[in-house]
């Protein structure tokens, strides 16, 4: 078998399999034996136009980029916070990363600029309080939490997906009583957008 038409055999398998794709089983395909040079190179030219309008309605949509990514403290001392006699919002200061802008590292909480399913984690250190229980909550409903009571300088991480509407909320409640500490890159709350919805 020439070269040429083992070409041939494979276009024309591409081009069967995008007609069955497509739905259209009665359309004509192209015959090995009948296919000039002139058509292959048509061929070509509309599939790679094809390519190009699939990019470019791709890029138009504009595919949001969000991804967050903080730690507790700012200092590199250890640093404990905590405990305090009512439930407390933990605020996140040393911002590592914030594509989309959705984190505020004054308020300490994430705000979801699009619809979307998105992945959440929070990672946190015992304080000298000998216990740390904290929740990630969603408008202020509890989604998942950690906690941990072996002392000092234990540590948790948890982490879950969900789907957020825009403008949802998600922030990092230090329950009464428990305390959390940090080194500036030990406990860490962070979360991107998996794909919008």
């Amino acid at each position: 078998m020439s070269a040429r038409s083992l070409f041939l055999l494979v276009v024309c398998g591409v081009v069967r399999a995008q007609v069955l794709i497509a739905g259209n089983e009665d359309a004509e395909i192209l015959n090995p034996e009948k296919t000039t040079e002139e058509d292959l190179r048509v061929l070509v030219q509309q599939l790679m136009a094809r390519v190009q309008k699939l990019e470019s309605e791709r890029e138009d949509r504009g595919q949001p980029q969000v991804a967050f990514s903080a730690s507790l403290f700012t200092a590199a001392e250890w640093t404990h916070h905590g405990p305090f006699e009512a439930a407390t919002t933990l605020i996140f200061k040393r911002v590592m990363t914030n594509i989309g802008d959705g984190y505020d590292s004054n308020t300490g909480i994430f705000t979801a600029p699009v619809k979307g399913l998105y992945y959440i984690r929070f990672t946190g250190c015992v304080g000298d309080s000998g216990s740390l229980n904290a929740a990630v909550l969603k408008n202020g409903v509890n989604m998942f939490a950690i906690y941990d009571t072996r002392g000092t300088h234990g540590s948790g991480s948890n982490g879950m997906t969900l789907v957020l509407e825009q403008g949802d909320q998600i922030s990092v409640t230090l329950w009464t009583g428990n305390s959390i500490f940090d080194q500036s890159r030990l406990s860490t709350f962070s979360g991107f957008l998996v794909f919008p919805l």
